[in-house]
């Protein structure tokens, strides 16, 4: 697998274990697991800049919403720290 092929398809594994941890509310791995592949992503993008992607995991906070909780406003915004 090629360094492009690697970094999408870590993209694409974390964006389902995103949606499956804050959408169906059934993770499959630990929080561990989870951090130690976007750890590996961050890593190759920083080293990569030429395969930025604004929608990439490094990039966002989350997934989706969940209709089951209330919604509040936050007193500072959830941010990634880089």
């Amino acid at each position: 697998m090629n360094l492009k092929d690697k970094i999408i398809s870590l993209r694409q594994e974390l964006h389902k274990h995103n949606h499956l941890y804050y959408v169906t509310d059934k993770p499959i791995l630990s929080d561990y697991q989870f951090d130690q592949l976007l750890k590996e992503l961050k890593v190759l993008e920083d080293q990569n800049p030429d395969f930025f992607d604004e929608n990439s995991p490094t990039q966002r906070v989350g997934g989706g919403l969940i209709s089951g909780f209330e919604t509040i406003n936050h007193s500072y915004p959830m941010l990634i720290i880089k």
